[in-house]
């Protein structure tokens, strides 16, 4: 009887072994996500630039829709560069509900450089939350540096929808008082009195 018992459960642990082994996950099928460049400028092939730093930064690689690292002389290049592989993903790539943040460098106050060039370049201006064009020295700085305002637009005013309003002014009234020659008569023949009115002097027009 106990050999019996034995050899009953030694076969419901190999069955139970045999279960998990052969145990399989449900699959589910997700619907890939297809990522759309949004910046022309992620699309240039990355720029060493002239200097001799090296400097690690990121550049978008278009055909893997990734961002890989490559160094940096410390100078000039182009825009597809980039501090780290987050600011390059979160700058290139359309994120699935479609929504995309300012890039946290649009902050930054500008910054003139160390160098001693006179170069024409755009920042954006958090405060009016505007482009605005300075000039650069031509080495250091920060990133909120761009080369046009169409580049600064593209990548710090993107859907933004600046508002701009015009308040109507309110108009300047005041009184005047308005005294006709003696003997002056209207068309009708009545003699005419002197009166106040209003001057309107926005307009420049009695009311």
């Amino acid at each position: 009887m106990l050999l019996v018992f034995i050899t009953l459960f030694i076969q419901n642990i190999l069955a139970l072994k045999q279960r998990y082994h052969t145990y399989k996950e449900p699959v589910t099928r997700v619907t890939p996500y297809v990522s759309e460049v949004i910046d022309k400028t992620c699309l240039l092939n990355p720029d060493k630039g002239p200097c001799r730093g090296e400097i690690i930064m990121y550049y978008f690689d278009p055909k893997t829709k990734d961002c890989s690292k490559f160094f940096w002389g410390g100078c000039q290049g182009n825009g597809n560069r980039f501090d780290s592989r987050y600011d390059c993903i979160q700058n290139c790539l359309r994120a699935p509900d479609g929504r995309r943040q300012r890039p946290r460098w649009c902050s930054l106050t500008f910054d003139y450089g160390f160098c001693f060039g006179s170069l024409t370049r755009w920042y954006y201006d958090p405060i009016w939350k505007v482009c605005k064009e300075r000039i650069y020295s031509g080495c250091g700085g920060n990133r909120n540096n761009f080369y046009n305002k169409e580049q600064c637009e593209s990548i710090c005013t993107y859907q933004t929808g600046v508002l701009k309003t015009q308040t109507k002014k309110k108009d300047r009234v005041k009184k005047i008082l308005i005294i006709n020659p003696i003997g002056a008569t209207s068309k009708r023949g009545k003699s005419q009195q002197s009166t106040t009115k209003l001057l309107n002097i926005t307009t420049n027009k009695t009311q």
